[in-house]
């Protein structure tokens, strides 16, 4: 497009420097058979048989140079005022038609290509099919009816061959050659720059429809990832009930289940002692009933907001030990908490899956590993949390993941931790877990780095 738009302005240009050629020659023409009827001294005779006085013969080169110059210093105006202006530009299609006028009449009709300069100043500067069309009728009809032989039926005017017929014989051959050359000329150039406009406007139009085809795919395209992203949107949704309803069990398990294994070993104790010290078995009675009471407490807070009811009431380091407490006050398994000194700040989900991994270690050791004897170790670190849980239980040489298991990797993997289950020889189980903080140096890192071999 913009390779047509610049040889639209050459041929522009071409028009102007034809047709200044052309009024010029036309101009010169004139003057200097004005000279040579002077010099043959046959004035008398020319005015007796021309039909009206004629334009002074100095006047003709001078006007119609002057009248040029005007018509193309209006062009590069336009070039210069924003297309916003339509006003401005009508008013100089308007001028143009004017000025190619005058020309005419100073050059006594005899041409009249130069209207071809206004009408192709129509085609480039006015906007608008129907105010374009409009302006080139305007254009056309002057240059039907602007002519010297409709015209010279009703008005006089003077004719260029009245001077041209005072050269010599070889002379008016070259003059009316070379005269139709610059009009053979200035038509041809005017057929380039039509040319060069249906060429710009058919590239316009194959550029619009290719866009449109763009702009159709395009929407096709949208209208597939439209259907996509709804599908994406239901599955999410069920992936989210799917996620609320795991959670929910997990929140379940880890109250319900740590409280019952704590209830249930309890008991077993009670049997045991029931016989020989009653007092110390009422005392253990007492015990369980209010760790099921905290139990029934922790479940229908979980439930309700799932969110751990300890951490809900305490920091994460008291939760931990109000756990352990718990176990061992009401079992017989005695459970030694190990941690540094120094603490990390945490986020909710942090704290939540370090509570969970160790309330399920220490209920799995209890419950199925019968240990007598649990070690808790938490190192907090930089950016990372270590977590070692080791019993004296029965282990297992393979460890199955159950419900529990299950759950604690995948809320240690949600945090992008990894978590590892393995017997101890010749007794005993442990459970090792490491949860990257965010927030810290380098969680990547520091998770490549410490990462076991054995998941």
């Amino acid at each position: 497009m913009l390779i047509s738009q610049k040889n639209i302005n050459v041929t522009r240009n071409l028009m102007f420097l034809i047709n200044f050629l052309t009024v010029s020659f036309l101009s010169a023409l004139i003057y200097k058979a004005v000279e040579l009827i002077c010099w043959k001294d046959m004035a008398r005779i020319f005015l007796e048989r021309i039909k009206c006085v004629p334009t002074i013969p100095w006047q003709v080169p001078v006007y119609s140079i002057f009248l040029l110059f005007l018509l193309y210093s209006s062009v590069l105006i336009r070039n210069r005022i924003p297309r916003e202006y339509k006003a401005v530009f009508y008013i100089f299609s308007i001028l143009d038609l004017v000025i190619c006028i005058a020309i005419m009449f100073i050059l006594n009709m005899s041409y009249k290509g130069i209207l071809m300069v206004a009408i192709a100043n129509i085609i480039i500067y006015i906007d608008g099919i129907k105010r374009k069309y409009l302006f080139i009728i305007a254009a056309i009809t002057v240059y039907v009816f602007v002519d010297y032989d409709i015209l010279s039926i009703k008005v006089n005017l003077f004719s260029l061959n009245e001077y041209i017929q005072y050269y010599t014989a070889n002379q008016r051959l070259y003059i009316h050659g070379f005269r139709n050359i610059l009009s053979s000329l200035n038509e041809m150039i005017f057929i380039v720059f039509m040319i060069f406009v249906i060429q710009g406007q058919i590239d316009e139009k194959k550029r619009i429809k290719e866009l449109y085809d763009q702009l159709y795919q395009t929407a096709g395209e949208l209208k597939i990832a439209n259907i996509q992203l709804h599908n994406y949107a239901k599955k999410s949704e069920e992936m989210a009930k799917t996620r609320e309803r795991n959670r929910l069990a997990r929140e379940i398990h880890d109250t319900l289940g740590h409280a019952l294994t704590g209830i249930a070993t309890g008991l077993e104790a009670c049997l045991q002692l029931i016989d020989r010290d009653q007092a110390k078995t009422k005392m253990q009675l007492i015990k369980i009933i209010a760790l099921a009471k905290k139990g029934l407490l922790d479940v229908r807070r979980s439930v309700s907001e799932l969110r751990p009811d300890s951490l809900k009431r305490f920091l994460l380091i008291p939760a931990i030990q109000r756990l352990t407490e718990d176990i061992n006050e009401c079992t017989n398994t005695k459970v030694k908490l190990f941690m540094n000194k120094e603490t990390v700040c945490l986020q909710p989900d942090e704290e939540e899956t370090i509570y969970r991994i160790i309330q399920e270690g220490i209920t799995n050791a209890v419950r199925h590993g019968k240990a007598r004897e649990i070690k808790v170790e938490l190192c907090f670190e930089a950016n990372i949390v270590r977590i070692e849980i080791k019993d004296d239980g029965s282990g297992c040489s393979h460890p199955v993941e159950g419900f529990g298991l299950m759950h604690i990797r995948e809320r240690v993997e949600m945090l992008a931790g990894w978590v590892k289950f393995e017997p101890l020889m010749p007794n005993g189980f442990k459970v090792s877990a490491m949860i990257p903080v965010r927030g810290g140096l380098n969680n990547d890192t520091a998770l490549d780095r410490r990462r076991p071999g054995i998941n």
